[in-house]
């Protein structure tokens, strides 16, 4: 470890002390690290030579960029190929690491499995004809929220949950009118059908598959003796059609959302606070009935909120032209134009902005975890990464045939190479 930490200090010492240079001249920076700089504005003598404190120092200053927005699935196969070609790599390690990645995979094949044989019995192209064929994408979620070889039924619940609701998603945006979705809510929160209830035949089909699903999560907590976490999950989809049912009646009526309206709604329908709770049901014990409290707790917690807004806002700012073209309520990006009177590209300055002050929120509450057990955090933080990987510079949900793609290929198809 000595060795190692000589190593990357020399490194750091050559040309990431220019980093560190340039963090110091930042007003944010300068006053903490003010007492380890001399009056010409370097670091001190005995700071540059103490190689464990300098390395420790980088990643503090990083914490707020990269540190926590890399998924660490897709990192770890990208580590391992960087590894190997150290002179110093630990070849023991360093198979063990290879070994480890390609027999997880394994199992996520074997979970994908299980949920492109449901997908495919439901017959989507035949029951519900306008939905995304995009089971496989979903499974992204769950695997970068909880990654764990343990969590394989919670993976397959959330995946089943979300390609779902990325169905109704459909239904609320661009395939039902006004009053079908003003029926599908009232049924939503009755959660059942009734004979006075007049629905299209795709949504009874899916209402009955949601159903399905929510027995199959309720069987599994029972036996673990956590039935309450299903009146939460419940909660949630509940929750995210208020949520679906407003953005419909504000693009019905042609109102265009003020950001004070729209975020708070958006941060909901963006479907995180639900997946996030399905989640829950799939962790075991840690996830208590304490932490479902606080979960829902009014106001939302600071992590949970900042998590699903940044979710919302990069869905937006890359999804929106594309939504506006074939008909979608009033995104982010509308939003801050019209209330703030700029431009496209300045509205994506600022909403860019606002997530990286987000960003900090979430941070906050991952350092301090007083309310909520760490695992329970890092699965918000997880989640949140996987949307900054997927939505950085495009919608790689709907367009899956890119990155999309290379990726899945990479963590799940691929394995390492021994």
């Amino acid at each position: 470890m000595h060795a190692y930490l000589q190593l990357v200090g020399k490194r750091l010492l050559t040309y990431n002390i220019v980093t560190l240079r340039l963090l110091c001249a930042t007003s944010y920076h300068s006053v903490a690290l003010a007492k380890f700089k001399d009056e010409k504005g370097y670091f001190n003598e005995d700071v540059s030579g103490d190689v464990k404190g300098l390395l420790s120092l980088y990643e503090a200053a990083y914490y707020r960029w990269p540190i926590l927005k890399g998924l660490p699935i897709r990192e770890s196969r990208h580590f391992m190929s960087i590894y190997q070609q150290e002179e110093s790599h630990n070849e023991a390690i360093l198979k063990l690491g290879k070994l480890d990645f390609n027999l997880v995979q394994k199992l996520h094949q074997h979970e994908l499995n299980i949920l492109t044989k449901w997908w495919m019995d439901l017959d989507t192209p035949t029951t519900l004809p306008f939905a995304r064929d995009r089971v496989i994408e979903c499974y992204m979620w769950p695997l970068g929220g909880f990654m764990r070889p343990d969590y394989t039924t919670g993976r397959i619940f959330v995946t089943k949950i979300t390609a779902l609701v990325s169905t109704l998603d459909d239904i609320f945006d661009v395939h039902g009118t006004i009053d079908e979705l003003e029926s599908i809510t009232k049924v939503m929160e009755r959660w059942e059908i009734t004979d006075e209830d007049v629905l299209p035949s795709y949504f009874k089909f899916w209402f009955k598959t949601l159903l399905d699903v929510f027995a199959e999560i309720e069987a599994h907590v029972s036996k673990e003796g956590r039935s309450l976490c299903m009146e939460y999950a419940m909660e949630a989809v509940k929750q995210i059609v208020r949520a679906f049912i407003k953005e419909a009646r504000w693009y019905n009526k042609g109102y265009v959302a003020t950001m004070e309206e729209h975020v708070p709604n958006g941060y909901v329908s963006i479907g995180y606070p639900l997946a996030i709770t399905v989640v829950y049901c799939g962790m075991g014990e840690v996830a208590s009935k304490e932490v479902f409290e606080w979960l829902f707790s009014q106001p939302n917690p600071k992590i949970l909120v900042a998590g699903s807004s940044i979710a919302r806002l990069m869905d937006d700012i890359v999804s929106h032209e594309f939504e506006q073209e074939r008909g979608h309520v009033a995104s982010s990006v509308e939003c801050y134009m019209k209330q703030y009177g700029v431009s496209k590209q300045e509205a994506y300055v600022g909403l860019n902005n606002l997530v990286e002050k987000l960003w900090k929120d979430m941070n906050e509450d991952l350092m301090l975890p007083l309310k909520a057990p760490l695992p329970i955090l890092m699965t918000i933080v997880n989640m949140v990464r996987v949307m900054d990987l997927l939505y950085k510079d495009e919608d790689t949900y709907t367009h899956a045939k890119t990155f999309m793609k290379e990726l899945l290929t990479n963590i799940l198809v691929d394995p390492v190479p021994i």
